[in-house]
């Protein structure tokens, strides 16, 4: 970069306003030099926002206990350009064009993918749910969570060009049971890391609510875990 300058300094030296202008600059030097790097800095994360990473706000409880209200994350934006979106993939998808959801101030929603265009699913009376007449087991959270039906509603079927997906939290989740599909166009991006809090940061896992939990502990007859510690505890879980 500097050879430029250089460049552009021996050409406007034959101009007297280049001259002046070269003389300002060559006095004011380390002034331009920090101003040069702070303007490539915030092109660089204006193109990382805009094409790679972007950092997002839980803003309710849909998806406990995988992510709770406040937690900070990021999601990566450009990993759908690469490969196609996957059942159990926790995304982030714009609001527009879902018309009974669709605000102004919620412009984002974020829920993990269950259907695909075209799928038939069923949400048994045990909380599982089934996809095309078989079990869901891939990946191994929807064995450990459960979900429940909206309003009597079991069988949903997912329209072409659609999404459908679920909050973790099903009990306390406004998803795809209620105002169905999401356009395809309309997701953004994986979520995949959470930043904040200090005292859970790590990679995104699939974590049951709490009365899940302890409903499925029961029945199988094992310990209940009240929380996840540490991140080999939350890895056992979603195995």
């Amino acid at each position: 970069m500097k050879r430029f300058y250089y460049l552009l300094a021996d050409k406007l030296r034959y101009f007297f306003w280049g001259r002046m202008l070269v003389h300002h600059v060559s006095r004011r030097r380390r002034f331009y030099e920090n101003f040069e790097a702070l303007y490539t800095a915030l092109i660089l994360a204006l193109i990382i926002k805009a094409f790679i990473f972007e950092a997002y706000k839980i803003p309710s409880s849909s998806m406990m206990d995988t992510l709770k209200e406040g937690d900070r994350i990021f999601v990566n934006k450009f990993i759908f350009s690469f490969r196609s979106v996957h059942i159990g993939d926790i995304v982030v998808f714009k609001t527009k064009g879902i018309d009974r959801i669709y605000s102004p101030d919620k412009p984002y929603y974020i829920k993990r993918v269950v259907g695909m265009p075209g799928d038939h699913l069923e949400v048994k009376p045990e909380g599982l749910i089934y996809r095309n007449g078989r079990l869901l087991n891939t990946p191994n959270f929807f064995l450990e969570n459960r979900y429940t039906e909206y309003y009597g509603r079991r069988y949903f079927d997912v329209p072409q060009g659609m999404f459908y997906c679920f909050g973790d939290n099903s009990r306390n989740s406004s998803d795809s049971r209620d105002w169905g599909g999401v356009p395809v166009e309309n997701v953004m991006g994986k979520a995949f890391f959470r930043y904040w809090p200090l005292s859970r940061i790590g990679f995104i896992r699939g974590v049951p609510p709490e009365p899940v939990r302890q409903e499925v502990a029961a029945k199988k007859g094992t310990d209940f875990q009240g929380s996840y510690p540490n991140k080999a505890q939350a890895a056992e879980s979603n195995r």
